[in-house]
């Protein structure tokens, strides 16, 4: 029999070998392998808790000393679920190493027996000697029967779960539990508390080729071990499991009043994985786009779900029979670094942009964000996909492959690009409105702010992560050139975008990276995995590049390109499509392009 614990490594159950022997000259336990404080109190709640098992262990455990070895022995252990194997391996040690103890006191026993025949003691002290012998012989019986009952047990165990003091019964840790069942290999029989069956059965739909047991405690642990007690499988109890709420209520499109280019724009971002900043001001929808965007995505994928709860797992997030079955939406505004990138404790844990995983991470105020370090930092994060939290020993990967929806006001006085017809005070956007009640009448400009007031309002935000936005719209209800608002709800919307996905699914079937034009990483790639463009095509975007100083805007403009095109089932890319594009990236647009003297 092999015995096996899991500890936390990222989102990522470590599996850890158990060994153990008897040190008879001392007291105690020392746990080796880079147990943390909380696993060495671990001992102390596996003492405990074997005290209420039958068979009166305590005096056992209590005569000796122990040495139990956690490997891998380089990585620190830090999780209270590993309790149960703990007490398990104290069981089995005792077991395995002292029966030759418990003959040497019979032995003993029966010669001081002997010796006191001949002073002839008395009736009580006859009585009291053969009942200690007579106790010793049941224990070695039972040892024995013990003993060939583990021999013939060979199978590998993964015991996950913390114990209780007073009772012995288990529960799972706080941390990790789903990541930690996820660790068994194939051919490990897994045993968890009652209240993890969810969870275990879970990973065992996943994870066909092992076995998953749910235990009360420590006794119905032990005893199935021991093959005394029929075990309990675990069943898929779907009916015991909570769906974790995501996000609070999500409005349909058709309620978004207006606004029906950030419609569009948020449409492409979303087909094809890009990130978006919506520019405008209070009131206009920006964040209520945003949490219209959690509906618009396609369900989840098995393996999407799967990573999903592994990290609100490793977060602590999934507490009684919690599954993520829909796609995340985190806002931020006012955050730490170890709470939006992860780490900040022992073991480190997923920061939000983990938590936004597969799903919309909207930063509202994102140029607002202090200190301006932090959102600069964002910088690799939505370059490479993942988040890296780097500690001395190790460094640990949290995946974070979501869309960013930023939003800001334009200027302080959040009107830019905003006037107001001096007659009936109506209000419009763009340079070129004309009021149409009033045709003769100059429109005033609604914001106060002064060029260099914009400009300084608008340059918290580097190049380089404007750079990795890829695209840029103003948000604005009062912009009349965007015609009759978008009158189809999200669900039809939501069809668009999936049968897009689904077509950038079969083209990067095979590729290295992710499955949507987003993750392309180079120009080369998209080359590879998308047909070849149009002599026509190739010729405007030749002359485009020559006025786009940015390479990787230059690529982005290719990709968002492509996902216009998917969203129409277009083979190519199109001229329509190169301009549409443009359009929504914000290049040629004044306030992201620069402000004129």
């Amino acid at each position: 029999m092999e015995v096996y614990g899991a500890d936390l490594d990222g989102i990522e159950g470590q599996l850890i070998r158990f060994r153990a022997t008897v040190d008879v000259n001392r007291r105690g336990a020392a746990l080796l392998g880079l147990a943390r404080k909380v696993v060495r109190e671990g001992y102390a709640r596996a003492v405990k808790a074997i005290e209420t098992l039958d068979g009166g262990w305590s005096d056992v455990l209590a005569d000796q000393g122990y040495t139990i070895d956690l490997e891998p022995a380089e990585t620190p252990k830090t999780s209270s679920g590993l309790d149960l194997p703990i007490a398990i391996m104290l069981l089995q040690a005792s077991i395995l190493q002292n029966l030759e103890g418990l003959q040497d006191q019979i032995r003993q026993l029966g010669e001081k027996q002997r010796q006191d025949a001949g002073k002839r003691p008395s009736s009580t002290v006859k009585k009291r000697i053969l009942e200690q012998i007579e106790e010793l012989v049941r224990q070695r019986e039972r040892i024995l029967r013990y003993r060939k009952a583990l021999q013939r047990n060979t199978r590998k165990y993964l015991l996950i779960g913390k114990l209780d003091i007073a009772d012995g019964s288990i529960s799972p840790p706080y941390h990790g539990m789903f990541c930690m069942i996820a660790a068994a290999r194939p051919g490990f029989t897994v045993v968890v508390p009652e209240e993890a069956e969810v969870y275990a059965s879970i990973v065992a739909t996943h994870n066909r080729n092992i076995t998953t047991l749910k235990a009360a405690n420590l006794q119905e642990v032990w005893d199935v071990i021991l093959g005394a007690a029929h075990p309990r499988r675990t069943r898929k109890s779907v009916a015991r499991a909570k769906r974790k709420v995501m996000t609070r209520h999500v409005p349909d499109l058709r309620d978004i009043r207006g606004v029906a280019r950030a419609k569009r724009a948020m449409t492409v971002a979303l087909a094809g994985g890009h990130n978006i900043l919506l520019v405008g001001p209070n009131g206009q929808g920006k964040s209520m786009l945003a949490l219209a965007a959690t509906r618009l995505l396609p369900d989840l994928g098995r393996d999407e779900m799967f990573d999903l709860n592994k990290i609100y797992s490793a977060k602590g997030d999934l507490q009684d029979n919690e599954v993520v079955l829909s796609r995340p939406f985190r806002s931020i505004q006012n955050i730490t670094a170890p709470a939006l990138f992860g780490g900040g404790v022992h073991p480190p844990v997923p920061g939000e942009v983990s938590l936004a995983h597969e799903g919309v991470l909207l930063l509202d105020e994102i140029n607002q964000l202090k200190p301006p370090s932090l959102i600069e930092r964002l910088r690799s994060t939505l370059n490479d996909r993942v988040q890296r939290v780097q500690r001395v020993y190790q460094t640990l990967t949290f995946p974070c492959n979501f869309v960013l929806v930023a939003a800001m006001n334009p200027c302080r006085c959040s009107w830019y690009g905003h006037y107001i017809c001096p007659v009936c005070e109506e209000r419009f956007f763009g340079s070129d409105a004309k009021c149409p009640s009033h045709h003769d009448a100059r429109l005033q400009r609604k914001c106060t702010c002064t060029r260099r007031e914009i400009e300084a309002f608008r340059s918290t935000l580097s190049e380089p992560l404007l750079d990795r936005i890829d695209l840029k719209v103003f948000v604005s209800s009062f912009d009349r050139s965007q015609g009759d608002p978008i009158k189809y709800a999200s669900a039809t919307i939501r069809q668009h975008i999936k049968a897009a996905r689904q077509i950038q699914q079969e083209r990067y079937a095979k590729a290295p990276f992710g499955t949507c034009n987003a993750s392309v990483p180079d120009r080369t790639q998209f080359r590879k995995y998308t047909p070849p463009l149009l002599p026509r095509v190739s010729s405007v975007l030749e002359k485009l590049f020559k006025r786009i100083d940015s390479l990787r805007t230059q690529d982005k403009v290719l990709l968002v390109a492509r996902t216009v095109a998917d969203l129409d089932s277009s083979r190519t890319i199109r001229l329509k499509d190169i301009k549409e594009a443009v359009d929504l990236m914000g290049i040629d647009h004044e306030y992201f392009r620069g402000l004129p003297e």
